[in-house]
């Protein structure tokens, strides 16, 4: 996989075909804000053509390139980059990536997922690929991207799905010998593979197409048949985190349900996929971490006031139709994060991380942090590849305190070793902070500036882009100036 993706430490290159061999290509680097980093000219000899930059500061980047090789009009491309600090190991826990390096996603792209800081990485381990004579078990299909995980030291979380035409018919499990044989597949997965730390039963059960026959969308055709994979798994791998949910949306009613016909007792945590069927509304609006709260309450309600980890294996924003562009699929990551730990959320999964297809108009090939290669072979990241690289090394170690009391759409989240996460939404905002001292802002990209006070004070202006402020003390005081409103 030839990204462009580099650390700070690194020189950023660039390899681009010139089938004109001669001329020269002229370029420029723009930083976030739009002002030209790096500019210079190099000759073109061959069919492949080097630039070569300088070491840049942590940022998202545009390169932009003049091809003065043909008689034409000189054409113009531009090329998205990011430089990222490097890595510190071991990576925070709670942040995983959704892929499909069971489809398409390209095997020797774990090296991006180290660079962004990812812990794990959820993938599909079909049913129907591995057993194709009853009681048969060929794990080929998954070894293939099992391998690569374990080469590069990512943990995966395997989704034990689908159907399988060997049973009740291809569709669902629905009777007994349909979970006897879906709960002997999950103990050949788990025995079949020790690096396995954690499973995941089906996928968005719940509802959509992805359960089928007499029992879909059933919570207690669910629970049955997480009772039995749950006692299989744990039969030969008792250590194997065994995740139970996967819903899409927080479907409450279905949710008690689930626990009412006795799911609780074979789950180790609960999944959810907090999307809604609106797809573009924002994390505030989906009152994210308010159902979380109520799903904590709810799990409490039905397990003698106790509570069980609670973790989101897939939510992400399609920038299709670019109704929600790139740089707000960035902020909504940052936002949902930060929100969904504020709710006690353990672990949180990317929906996902390389694009499906390049149909910029279908909103199933547009989740992805990284772009499908573009005319010179490159997988680019968008800023919401940059965005979780960033959150991942800030938050790391540090838990949530709490949030601040501000006005009504000022996010003032407070983590531990004085880390500050603030923004404003849907107007932007002007606040003031009260600070002896500097003050180190850090943006939702990477770029890192010192904010010196004037008389004690420091002005900072919120907008729905996220910022990271890191401060001498635990506590600061913060008042709004105004609010800026559309017209």
């Amino acid at each position: 996989m030839q990204s462009t993706i580099f650390l700070h430490t690194e020189i950023p290159v660039f390899k681009l075909w010139t089938p004109a061999s001669t001329g020269s290509l002229t370029y420029s680097v723009a930083d976030r804000s739009g002002t030209n980093v790096v500019e210079g000219q190099v000759n073109v000899q061959s069919d492949q053509t080097i630039i070569s930059l300088q070491q840049l500061s942590p940022e998202y980047y545009v390169l932009k390139i003049t091809d003065h090789t043909t008689a034409d009009d000189a054409p113009v491309r531009t090329i998205p980059f990011t430089v990222i600090t490097s890595t510190v190991l071991p990576v925070d826990s709670r942040f995983g990536v959704s892929a499909h390096f069971s489809g398409k996603n390209p095997l020797n792209g774990t090296r991006e997922l180290i660079a962004m800081g990812t812990s794990m990485v959820r993938d599909d381990a079909l049913w129907a690929d591995v057993e194709t004579s009853p009681g048969e078990y060929d794990f080929t299909p998954v070894d293939r991207y099992m391998s690569a995980f374990q080469r590069s030291g990512v943990n995966p979380l395997l989704i034990i799905d689908y159907n399988n035409p060997l049973y009740d018919g291809g569709v669902t499990p629905y009777d007994e010998s349909g979970f006897a044989a879906y709960a002997n597949y999950a103990r050949a997965l788990v025995r079949h593979y020790p690096q396995l730390k954690a499973v995941e039963i089906y996928n968005e059960y719940n509802k959509g197409r992805f359960s089928t026959g007499p029992g879909a969308h059933d919570p207690a055709n669910y629970a049955r048949m997480v009772t039995a994979a749950y006692q299989a798994i744990k039969s030969v791998r008792p250590d194997v985190t065994v995740v139970v949910g996967a819903t899409f949306g927080i479907d409450l009613d279905w949710l008690k349900d689930l626990f009412t016909a006795g799911a609780l007792a074979y789950a180790d945590a609960i999944s959810v996929h907090p999307y809604s069927v609106i797809s573009v509304d924002t994390p505030e609006l989906r009152n994210l971490a308010q159902h979380l709260q109520a799903l904590q309450d709810l799990i409490k309600e039905h397990n003698n006031g106790q509570t069980k980890p609670i973790w989101i294996t897939e939510l992400g924003w399609s920038d299709a139709f670019n109704i929600t562009n790139e740089f707000e699929q960035a902020h909504y990551l940052v936002r949902s994060i930060v929100l969904s730990l504020s709710a006690g959320v353990d672990t949180y999964f990317w929906y996902d991380f390389i694009n499906d297809g390049t149909n910029n108009f279908d909103l199933e090939q547009n989740f992805g942090l990284i772009r499908l290669p573009d005319a010179d072979g490159y997988y680019t990241p968008k800023p919401s590849y940059t965005a979780f690289a960033v959150l991942t090394r800030l938050l790391k170690d540090r838990s949530f305190l709490g949030r601040e009391v501000a006005e009504f759409n000022v996010y003032h989240m407070c983590f531990s070793s004085n880390l500050h996460v603030l923004w404003s939404t849907p107007f932007n905002q002007k606040i003031e902070l009260a600070s002896d001292g500097p003050l180190t802002s850090i943006s939702m990209t990477g770029k890192t500036e010192i904010l010196q006070p004037a008389g004690g004070k420091v002005t900072l202006r919120l907008t729905p882009e996220p910022i990271y402020i890191l401060t001498e003390t635990e506590q600061f005081t913060m008042r709004p100036l105004e609010q800026e409103r559309p017209a």
